[in-house]
């Protein structure tokens, strides 16, 4: 009986570790641009010198340390992540579901229609993913300045309805619109999607 006990133990104990790594629980907080890497701040020296509302942020998901810069260009909110040493990870573009292809936003609703009861799309972000294969102020101005003709992946926010319960979701697309990914939000977290 006691091995029956310490196995349930284990068992609920990994469970719910395997739950917590799956789940997205981000805190961020505004920091001034002197705190920032100086290789990120080099990177966002090519920001357009008519960008708006330009802000920097620390952020962690309790393991991870990142950063970030925000800035609206061309009336679209943009954001730009850079890892603990500076290097850039991505950029996301704000946009709305309009902004998508037909093709693209039918395979996204085709998706989540038969994925849940009911479902509200809360953001929709281009993200443009850094793959090293050319220097971070190479792929930050071709994104910036070319993005409608960069292939990106749709990552959005969306408030699922599965039976009588709503969960908040992070879900990653790629660029033909085919779901990819899923983690669950914290919706004590719920504050850092908004810009």
């Amino acid at each position: 009986m006691k091995k029956y006990k310490i196995v349930v133990v284990l068992l609920c104990f990994f469970f719910s570790i395997n739950n917590y790594c799956q789940n997205k629980n981000e805190k961020e907080s505004k920091i001034s641009k002197t705190d920032f890497p100086s290789s990120a701040l080099q990177t966002l020296s090519l920001v357009p010198e008519n960008a708006k509302r330009i802000k920097y942020y620390q952020e962690t998901d309790g393991e991870k340390l990142s950063y970030e810069c925000k800035f609206k260009f061309q009336n679209l909110w943009h954001s730009v992540e850079f890892n603990e040493d500076g290097k850039l990870e991505d950029i996301e573009v704000k946009v709305r579901k309009h902004q998508l292809s037909q093709t693209v936003r039918e395979r996204i609703n085709n998706y989540l229609s038969q994925n849940s009861d009911k479902f509200d799309i809360v953001k929709i972000q281009e993200q443009y993913v850094q793959d090293k294969s050319s220097s971070d102020l190479t792929f930050f101005k071709s994104t910036i300045s070319n993005r409608e003709h960069t292939a990106s992946n749709y990552e959005l926010i969306v408030a699922i309805k599965h039976k009588k319960d709503w969960t908040l979701k992070e879900m990653t697309f790629d660029k033909q619109g085919n779901f990819t990914n899923t983690r669950d939000l914290q919706t004590d977290s719920y504050e850092y999607i908004m810009y």
